[in-house]
């Protein structure tokens, strides 16, 4: 199996897991900080199960910056934007960055 095939999927992944150690370094997680792990964690899954196709090129970078989106207006709706959840959005926004600037290297023919 060749790792460097899910580059993408393997940074969304360290996201939800740093989103998390933020969350419970910052204040403890409250149950809004839970939902937006819930939120980046299954961005991560759809990072993952997007096709690493040429005709589908910028598809997991939009779903990475969807799941951003999402975890920036959780926090807004749910009891407004506090530090915990500020820094969960900086690193969900830094994610789907590092979504879009890192490549999957090709596998068996397939480009990214």
């Amino acid at each position: 199996m060749n790792l460097k095939a899910y580059t993408k999927a393997i940074v969304q992944v360290l996201v939800t897991v740093l989103s998390a150690i933020a969350a419970v370094y910052t204040n403890g997680v409250s149950a809004q900080e839970w939902v937006n792990i819930a939120i980046i964690g299954a961005g991560a899954l759809s990072v993952f199960t997007a096709p690493n196709v040429p005709g589908a090129a910028y598809t997991k970078s939009i779903l990475a910056a969807i799941t951003a989106g999402l975890v920036v207006l959780t926090s807004a709706v749910t009891g407004g934007i506090q530090f915990p959840e500020l820094v969960q959005i900086v690193i969900a926004a830094a994610g789907a960055l590092g979504v879009y600037v890192f490549k999957n290297e090709p596998e068996l023919g397939v480009h990214d």
